[in-house]
Parts: structure tokens; C-alpha cells; sequence
């Protein structure tokens, strides 16, 4: 097979990002629910895609970032699966100041791009999300798609590392530092008033949960890393993927909504990173281990 020329891999993800913006316009046009208005969405979602092109730029040399026919067909495959699997567990929220839902689906996005690469994932995930939130009618958020494209796309800049293992002590100490911050701003302003009733609400239950999941993290790290050095990487990259991706779609929305920053961080994004690490440190070593299986019965 040849190789893809790094002029037209620049041109392929272009490509990708003019298609995520269609498909939000269109699904915005289409819906009955909420609808992309004003400048808000708009501008954070162009940020947003300048920072994810120029991640690009930086490491254009890296064969993360070719597509070839192969991509096509997983960006499809793992789009629709995350499209469906949001939709049954849309249903299911959790406690937050907005539309959080339980999502074991998360897996999906982190798996498509740690093991296809970072535009199969990123298309996964943003894709997915629309498709999700349309078919259960809640509408388009534009800043919401865009993150969940983060976590597809940053488990996929694993491929960057010629050698996986050496990323992963840099990856336990980021993580373990993000976590570590998620915790202490929680602790010190556990409640925050809703943005839409103005009531008091107690978060401190997620600093918990962030300091309990954070430990398992890393723990998992060490004890993962014995069986393979995959399965260990997939958890730190997928875990920091969320912490990136929702940690973006929760600021966003200081902008987008009005929301204070303790009601982002504390009463958005706690509530949504929380459950996404928990399932995603559970689900995607499971899919990776029995995606690897099939692999090697199939002598690939």
C-alpha cells in the first residue's frame, strides 16, 4: 500500500472538521430540540477546531494522523455504535446543573482512537455525540460534540510515542496532578447554586469520587502494565481524554451559557468526568484486551 503524502493527510483532516461542522449544521436545522443560536457556540466551537488543527500541525510527521480506506470504514463503524449506545443511555441522568447522563458508551470513543488513531477517534466521538443527542431530540450543543471528539482524539496521540511505555510516567503524573486539582476545587467550594433555579446544590460527593477514582487510576497503571503495556496506556490516555474533552465542553459553557466557573468545573464537570473515568477504567481495557484476542486468533 502506499503511503499517504503529508499534503494530502493535511487536506484529509480538513476534510474531517469540514464534515463535523455540516453535520452540526445540519442536525442544528433538523432537530426539534435545541438549536445552535448566537455567537457563543459558534465562536468556542471555532476555537476549539483551530487548537485541534494546529495539534496537528505540531506533529504532522507522525503517521498518527493517516487515512486511508481502512480509517474510513472505523470512523463510520465507531460513529454509529457511540450514535446508538448514547441514545439508549441518554435516559439515564445523573445529578448535575445540565443534560448529564450516564455513559459506559465512553469506551467507544477512547478504544477508536488509542487503537485506529486520533481522526478515527476524534470523528468517533464529535460524530457520535451529534448523532446521539439528535435521535434522542435533545437538540445540538456544539461545544458538547467537540469535546467528545477530545476524547476520541487524544487516547489516538498515543501513536505519537514511538516507544508506548515511556509515556506513562509522564501520563501518571499529569493525570495524577489533574486529579489531585479537580479534588481540592471541589473541596473548597463544594456548593454551587444552579445557573437555571438559583437553588444551593452539594457536590463534596465528587471529590470523593475523583480522589477514589484517581487512586485506582494509577493503581491500575502498575498493576495493568503487568499483563500489557496497551492496557495500562489505554486507562491514563483515556482518563486524561476525558479530563481534556469535558474539562473543554464544561469551561465552554461559561461562555456558551453564562455559567459561573464554579458551576462549570464543580456542578458540570465533576458530575460528567466523574462517571466517564469510572466506566472508560473499567470498559476499555475489557474491549482492548478481547479486541487483541481477535487479533491474534486471526494472526494479525
Amino acid at each position: 500500500m502506499t503511503e499517504q503524502p503529508k499534503t494530502n493527510r493535511a487536506v484529509t483532516w480538513l476534510v474531517v472538521l469540514a464534515a463535523f461542522v455540516v453535520l452540526l449544521a445540519l442536525a442544528s436545522i433538523l432537530t426539534s430540540g435545541d438549536k445552535i443560536r448566537g455567537v457563543a457556540p459558534i465562536g468556542v466551537t471555532a476555537l476549539g477546531l483551530i487548537a485541534v488543527f494546529a495539534v496537528y500541525l505540531v506533529t504532522a510527521k507522525s503517521d498518527a494522523w493517516k487515512v486511508e480506506t481502512r480509517q474510513v470504514v472505523y470512523m463510520a463503524i465507531g460513529a454509529a455504535l457511540y450514535g446508538v449506545f448514547n441514545y439508549i443511555f441518554n435516559t439515564i441522568p445523573m445529578p448535575s446543573v445540565s443534560q448529564v447522563s450516564l455513559r459506559p458508551s465512553i469506551c467507544i470513543p477512547v478504544f477508536f482512537g488509542y487503537v485506529f488513531g486520533p481522526v478515527v477517534g476524534f470523528f468517533t466521538g464529535a460524530v457520535g455525540n451529534i448523532l446521539g443527542d439528535f435521535i434522542t431530540g435533545w437538540g445540538v450543543y456544539p461545544a458538547w460534540d467537540l469535546g467528545n471528539g477530545l476524547m476520541g482524539l487524544v487516547p489516538g496521540l498515543v501513536m505519537l510515542f514511538v516507544d508506548k511505555k515511556r509515556s506513562l510516567n509522564f501520563l501518571t503524573i499529569l493525570v495524577g496532578v489533574l486529579m489531585v486539582i479537580a479534588v481540592a476545587l471541589i473541596f473548597i467550594n463544594p456548593e454551587v447554586p444552579g445557573p437555571w433555579t438559583g437553588e444551593i446544590e452539594d457536590f463534596s460527593f465528587w471529590a470523593w469520587a475523583f480522589l477514589i477514582g484517581g487512586a485506582v487510576v494509577i493503581a491500575g497503571r502498575f498493576i495493568l502494565e503487568r499483563f500489557s503495556v496497551d492496557l495500562a496506556a489505554v486507562n491514563l490516555w483515556g482518563t486524561l481524554a476525558i479530563i481534556i474533552g469535558i474539562g473543554f465542553a464544561a469551561l465552554a459553557d461559561i461562555w456558551v451559557n453564562g455559567y459561573s466557573f464554579a458551576t462549570a468545573i464543580i456542578g458540570e464537570f465533576a458530575p460528567a468526568a466523574g462517571p466517564n473515568i469510572l466506566n472508560s477504567m473499567i470498559l476499555t481495557p475489557i474491549l482492548l484486551a478481547a479486541y487483541e484476542a481477535v487479533q491474534g486468533r486471526i494472526g494479525r
